[in-house]
C-alpha cells in the first residue's frame, strides 16, 4: 500500500511547544551566532561538521579523518567516486555560502532554495538538472511506502506555497523545521532534496541571527527515522526531537558556563 502526499500538512505552521521554544532560545542565547561568525575556527569546524554528517546520511564513505583532509587541504581520498568527493566539496560550501548571505537567500524565497541545491549538486546531477523542477514521475523513497507527488507546475506551486508559509510562522524555530520537513516530503528535484532542505532549514536560523542545526553521526539514524515518520504520518514530533538534541549537544556546555 502506497501513501500519498497530503496537501493540507502544508497548513500546519505550529510545530515546537512553547517549552521547547524557551530552550531552543536559552541555548541559542548562550552562543550567539554573531560571536561564532568571527571564529573563523568555529566556521572551519561547522563546515566539517556539516559536511560529513550530511555526507554520511547520504552514504558517503569517507572517513571522518580523510574529509577533514579533503576539506582542510584538498586531499582526495584514495579509492573514492568522484561524486563522493564531490558531495562533501559541496556540503562544506554550502554551509559557507549560508553563513554569509542566509538573509539574501531566505528573502529570495523558491529562488533562493533553487540556488541552494545548483551549489550542492554541481558536478553530481547534469548542469539542466541543477536547480530545476524534477521530471521524473513515480519517485520512491528508501524505506517508506510514501511516494511523493508528480507533474512540475504543482510541484513548483506546492514549493512556493511552503515557502510562502514561512512568513506566517509564529518564530524561527517553527519555520525552520517546517520549511525542512516538507521541502523534503516535496522532492522538488531529481536528487538532493533533504541535502537541500538541511541547508535551507539552517539559512532560516542564520538569517534570524540564531545558530545553525549541526549534529554528529550518532544522530544521524535519529534523523532519518524522523524524517520517515513526517512522510508517512506529517507527526514532526521525532524531529522536534531530534533538534533539540542537535541544539543541547552543541551548546549545552555553553548554557552551564553562563549560569556559573
Amino acid at each position: 500500500m502506497t501513501i500519498a502526499f497530503v496537501p493540507s500538512r502544508l497548513a500546519n505552521l505550529e510545530v515546537f511547544r512553547d517549552s521547547e521554544l524557551s530552550e531552543l532560545h536559552q541555548l541559542a542565547r548562550a552562543s550567539p551566532l554573531q560571536g561564532l561568525l568571527r571564529d573563523p575556527d568555529w566556521r572551519e569546524a561547522s563546515a566539517i561538521d556539516f559536511a560529513y554528517a550530511s555526507g554520511l546520511v547520504e552514504g558517503n564513505t569517507y572517513s571522518r579523518e580523510a574529509a577533514i583532509a579533503l576539506l582542510t587541504a584538498g586531499t582526495i581520498a584514495p579509492g573514492k567516486r568522484p561524486q563522493e568527493t564531490q558531495m562533501l566539496l559541496n556540503l562544506r560550501d554550502a554551509h559557507a555560502l549560508i553563513l554569509d548571505n542566509a538573509r539574501e537567500i531566505v528573502q529570495a524565497g523558491l529562488a533562493g532554495y533553487r540556488d541552494i541545491h545548483t551549489m550542492l549538486m554541481r558536478g553530481i546531477l547534469p548542469a539542466e538538472q541543477l536547480g530545476a523542477t524534477r521530471s521524473t514521475r513515480l519517485v520512491r523513497i528508501t524505506g517508506t511506502d510514501y511516494i511523493p507527488p508528480d507533474g512540475a507546475a504543482y510541484l513548483d506551486r506546492r514549493a512556493a506555497e511552503i515557502l510562502a508559509g514561512l512568513g506566517h510562522a509564529a518564530n524561527p524555530f517553527d519555520a525552520c523545521l517546517y520549511a525542512a520537513c516538507n521541502l523534503s516530503y516535496l522532492q522538488l528535484f531529481e536528487d538532493g532534496n533533504k541535502r537541500a532542505s538541511r541547508v535551507f532549514q539552517n539559512a532560516i536560523l542564520i538569517a534570524a541571527d540564531l545558530p545553525p542545526v549541526l549534529f554528529p553521526p550518532s544522530m544521524i539514524d535519529a534523523y532519518i527515522g524522523a524524517q520517515l515518520v513526517y512522510y508517512e504520518t506529517g507527526d514532526f514530533l521525532m524531529h522536534r526531537g531530534f533538534v533539540l538534541d542537535a541544539y543541547r549537544r552543541a551548546f549545552r556546555e555553553r548554557v552551564s558556563k553562563t549560569a556559573n
